[in-house]
């Protein structure tokens, strides 16, 4: 994976329950984003023309282990890996394909997921947008076909009557890390924390911890965690490669992972140290 260094009023989120979809179970945490038709950073993103949620937290192995629950008893589309039973992963697997049943490894529950691709975080999206349930993964807010995604236009998304989730886009990711309206007359700041300087993070402890651990790194809109824990990926497609930003608790991460200079990209290997994050588009003025 190579890396690239450019230059450097909303009702509560009970509402989304009023979407067309009757949902079983919890839903992400997620805060509010608004400030639309935000300028950009110098590097050319964060500019975001609607308002969204997006989720407090990177997604959990305990709300990853409920959709795998819901949607893969065969597993189909191998959202479960074998490594997500080892030292690095949060959920086992029991049964044969058919039957399978996943339970969420004791004190992993509110750590956040890996192992994933992301298409299975399109999946879960997918799931999400669907009503939860057994619900389909391959059509919602994305299509998926051959193995391959269609990222949709998340401005037509935001603009919709019913709410539909996705994968945070680069620009969504990058003004909930990074924008603040009230510094000066709006700005960036070079971390996801309110701060030009490093904040305390999960980066290079060789291990991810509970999402949400360090509380004093809260961007302006309360995010957690989009410095360190986890890579996360975005949706932002370039060829094969899907975007990831933020710093991870993998080796060798330091804390200028977490700039808001820094981006990879990179193919859909599954990795113990690549999660992501969710957003929720529309609903008109019940979202």
């Amino acid at each position: 994976m190579n890396l690239k260094q450019p230059l450097k009023n909303l009702l509560p989120i009970a509402a989304i329950l009023l979407s067309t979809h009757a949902f079983a179970g919890d839903l992400p945490a997620l805060v509010p984003v608004g400030n639309p038709g935000n300028i950009s950073d110098v590097s050319g993103y964060g500019a975001v023309a609607y308002e969204y949620k997006i989720g407090k937290f990177e997604v959990t192995w305990a709300e990853y282990c409920e959709f795998l629950s819901a949607v893969a008893k065969t597993d189909t589309y191998e959202l479960y890996d074998e490594r997500m039973d080892g030292e690095y992963g949060g959920v086992s697997r029991s049964g044969g394909s058919g039957s399978y049943t996943y339970s969420v490894k004791d004190g992993w529950a509110k750590k956040p997921v890996g192992y994933i691709t992301p298409l299975s975080a399109i999946r879960f999206a997918n799931w999400l947008t669907n009503g939860k349930g057994s619900s389909d993964t391959e059509n919602g807010s994305y299509k998926i076909s051959g193995g391959q995604a269609t990222v949709p236009n998340h401005a037509a998304l935001a603009a919709g009557k019913d709410v539909k989730w996705v994968v945070a886009s680069e620009n969504e990711w990058y003004k909930a890390a990074y924008y603040d309206a009230k510094k000066g007359s709006g700005g960036y700041w070079s971390y996801p924390a309110k701060s030009d300087d490093a904040p305390d993070a999960v980066i290079n402890t060789g291990g991810s911890s509970e999402v949400g651990s360090h509380k004093n790194a809260v961007s302006a809109y309360g995010t957690l965690d989009q410095g360190g824990n986890q890579w996360e990926f975005n949706d932002n497609l370039s060829g094969d490669k899907w975007g990831l930003r933020g710093g991870s608790w993998y080796q060798n991460d330091n804390p200028g992972y977490m700039q808001s200079g820094t981006r990879y990209d990179d193919y859909c290997g599954k990795w113990p140290h690549y999660g992501f994050r969710i957003v929720a588009l529309g609903g008109g003025s019940k979202n």
